[in-house]
């Protein structure tokens, strides 16, 4: 019986490694900081994917949530976007690299990269 248990063992151990190795390739593209639930797309980048080019300085918050009170202003300038997301609002927020979430909507803004939520 014993014997048994330790052929049957080796199939799950080799099926759970082989399940964790597909997960940690490069294949899922999880946004670590997403934490709003009305959020109805949502993508993750990676390093130097997507830059930002702000025209003005833009209020950033430490949430993608219009009524977060601003916790100060991201200048004019280019910035490594470490994920975007779009609300269900229509929103569309950009995370940058430093962890503070901007809205360009009705801001002048540019992207270079891919940068689709």
């Amino acid at each position: 019986m014993k014997r048994y248990i330790q052929i049957a063992l080796i199939p799950l151990l080799l099926a759970v490694a082989l399940g964790l190795a597909a997960c940690a390739g490069g294949g899922m593209a999880v946004a670590p900081e997403l934490i709003d639930s009305d959020a109805v797309t949502a993508r993750a980048f990676s390093v130097d994917e997507c830059t930002l080019t702000l025209a003005a300085p833009i209020p950033a918050r430490l949430n993608p949530d219009a009524e977060t009170p601003a916790a100060g202003d991201e200048p004019a300038g280019d910035y490594a976007a470490a994920q975007v997301i779009t609300l269900r609002d229509g929103s569309l927020w950009y995370q940058l690299t430093d962890g503070m979430w901007v809205n360009v909507d009705g801001v002048e803004y540019t992207t270079s990269g891919d940068c689709r939520p």
